[in-house]
């Protein structure tokens, strides 16, 4: 077996300590990789002095060329021949160029093993039928290929669907936010009883909540088994942003979900790891990936506690040399002990993107429906 489907099989997804070994077995297995079927990365490679067999252990990892997340908006660099290719995902915006990623079967069996071991591991895997409401886009030719969209729509695998509404409606050339058209079918979805799963962008939910509650309308009770799980953060719509505490509180107040079942993810085209919330609502860096914050000049490696850029390190794709992937986003990385849930890996805190580049994200091409 390899070293890759060995780090899957690992039934702890949050034990680090556990799985170094075999997770430095499947970065070497993926370097070996890229290095000898991709020759932009063995260039860059060997343009640093690193050679596969150097990256011994977790404090190796930092020697790892980065590949910052905009390469991928410019250039297509795949490890594998185009025949392989099974799926093609974008990041989104009404402007500018986008990201892309492609997967050959391998990688993107791996990337659905990760998020199934990860909703198993929070008990969110059932066999009960299941009503969803989805802020994000309803499928059309034009959002077909967006990561949010093909995120969203997996997430419908792990319970029965039985009624799926989409509030981003598609008109025809765009879509538009559907915000009483979602109140209508919340109320609908509260008729039945059947648990509810509200996937998608966050300042989508907030709306809807606060609608509700600006025009007095009642407070629902959803099955108490409901839950959100967001994604895609607030950029391009920060006037409006509100704590995830005040959030949380307020879905519990106006659905009647409760606050230990709504959670936030985080992920991007450029990394396609998840990472969900623990109870306590904090990001845990999962046994899959691990996580170095860089100083913003040097982008030497920082201590806990001390914000910069992050830099994500994976062995998941073996399509795309997206290996050790520095993101535009500045983070701070907490010791797991810090959190209080009893996961004992390190926390990320996501602090914003940096820099105030006119760049639109799929949340800020979404901001813009809410606008409208």
């Amino acid at each position: 077996m390899s070293a890759r489907k060995e780090l899957l099989e690992l039934k702890d997804v949050y034990y680090h300590e556990g799985s170094s070994k075999v997770f430095m077995d499947a970065m070497r297995e993926c370097l070996t990789q890229h290095t000898e079927n991709n020759e932009f990365f063995r260039n860059l490679m060997e343009s640093s002095g690193i050679k596969v067999e150097d990256i011994k252990c977790e404090s190796d990892l930092e020697k790892i060329p980065l590949i910052h997340a905009n390469f991928f908006k410019k250039y297509v660099v795949m490890s594998i021949p185009e025949e392989d290719v099974v799926f093609h995902a974008t990041s989104s915006g009404t402007s500018g160029q986008k990201s892309q990623m492609f997967f050959d079967q391998d990688t993107y069996d791996f990337g659905n093993a990760m998020i199934e071991n990860e909703f198993r591991y929070f008990g969110f895997l059932s066999d009960e039928p299941t009503n969803y409401i989805l802020f994000t886009y309803e499928p059309a030719e034009i959002s077909k290929n967006l990561g949010t969209a093909k995120t969203d729509l997996g997430l419908l695998s792990y319970a029965p669907v039985n009624e799926t509404f989409f509030a981003l409606r598609y008109n025809g050339q765009g879509h538009d936010f559907d915000v009483y058209g979602t109140i209508s079918a919340l109320e609908e979805y509260e008729r039945q009883g059947l648990p509810v799963r509200i996937f998608g962008f966050p300042s989508f939910l907030y709306f809807t909540v606060k609608q509700m509650k600006d025009t007095g309308h009642r407070p629902l009770k959803l099955n108490k088994k409901s839950m959100t799980m967001l994604g895609g953060g607030w950029k391009g719509y920060a006037d409006k942003q509100i704590q995830k505490t005040e959030l949380y509180a307020l879905v519990e107040e106006m659905l009647g979900i409760p606050s230990e079942n709504c959670r936030d993810g985080y992920g991007s085209t450029e990394h396609s790891v998840p990472y969900f919330e623990c109870p306590n609502h904090h990001f845990h860096i999962p046994v899959y990936s691990r996580m170095i914050i860089r100083d913003v000049r040097t982008l030497e490696p920082l201590p806990y506690g001390e914000a910069g850029f992050a830099n994500f390190i994976t062995p998941h794709l073996m399509s795309v040399p997206a290996v050790s992937v520095l993101m535009g986003d500045m983070a701070v990385l907490h010791p797991g002990e810090e959190c209080g849930c009893g996961i004992k890996t390190p926390y990320m805190e996501i602090l914003g993107r940096a820099g105030t580049s006119a760049a639109k994200s799929c949340a800020i091409t979404a901001s813009e429906l809410l606008k409208r």
